[in-house]
């Protein structure tokens, strides 16, 4: 999957695709409730990704242990209150059970990968939607409201997008790493395979204390909407 990085801007403005007919005249209220939307959809779409991290990890986990005990190679104890235990008695069972297993548990985390991509999808289509939504503003609105106006409480249009922006390309980043990681994994030896399963459970493109830092903005901007 390709690195899209959205949100460069120039002078002129944001280097993004502008629809050919804008509406002509934006309503603040309309703004405002456009905007709620997309940061709840973002939201939601952010949490399904980090489940399914979850889901994945503990997948390519079992998938790991079960090739390496294919291979008669003993995990490594150092990862043991990480890892999933639920493959212990695999050694009883018969090759052709075994290969059965990793086919299947290799089936279930290219599923898992699907669902990412797709939530994935679903963040770049609402980082379209609300640099789409800036270019209204400022041909309803003015680049003033746009850029010096707060929407709810402090932040401004421009300060929405670009949280969404450089959040979204964490993302980017980090779904390029995931499809690397899985195909790795199919013959990752001892070593190899600490470092891929630890990668994959801290998505290190992934800023966890800036996302915290904007769903916190994020909540006091909108309940300063409610209150009003």
């Amino acid at each position: 999957m390709s690195g899209i990085i959205f949100g460069q801007r120039h002078k002129g403005g944001w280097q993004t695709p502008v629809h050919s007919y804008l509406p002509k005249m934006l309503h603040v209220s309309t703004l405002k409730r456009r905007l709620k939307t997309l940061i709840t959809e973002f939201e939601r779409a952010r949490h399904i990704w980090f489940e399914l991290n979850d889901n994945g990890f503990t997948l390519a986990n079992s998938l790991v242990k079960l090739r390496l005990q294919e291979r008669k190679v003993e995990f490594p104890t150092c990862l043991i209150s990480e890892l999933d235990d639920s493959l212990d008695s695999m050694e009883e069972h018969g090759e052709e059970n075994s290969n059965e297993n990793t086919f299947s548990l290799s089936q279930s985390l290219q599923q898992v990968l699907e669902k990412m991509a797709s939530q994935y999808a679903k963040m770049k289509m609402q980082i379209l939607q609300i640099e789409f939504l800036l270019e209204e503003a400022s041909e309803s609105l003015g680049d003033e409201f746009v850029y010096n106006t707060p929407v709810y409480l402090t932040c401004t249009l421009e300060t929405f997008v670009h949280h969404f922006v450089n959040i979204f390309n964490m993302f980017t980043q980090e779904i390029d790493l995931k499809n690397k990681i899985f195909s790795s994994l199919q013959d990752a030896n001892r070593e190899q395979a600490i470092v891929l399963l630890s990668t994959w459970l801290n998505q290190p493109y992934i800023n966890d204390d800036k996302i915290k830092e904007f769903e916190s903005i994020c909540e006091l901007e909108l309940e300063s909407e409610e209150k009003q």
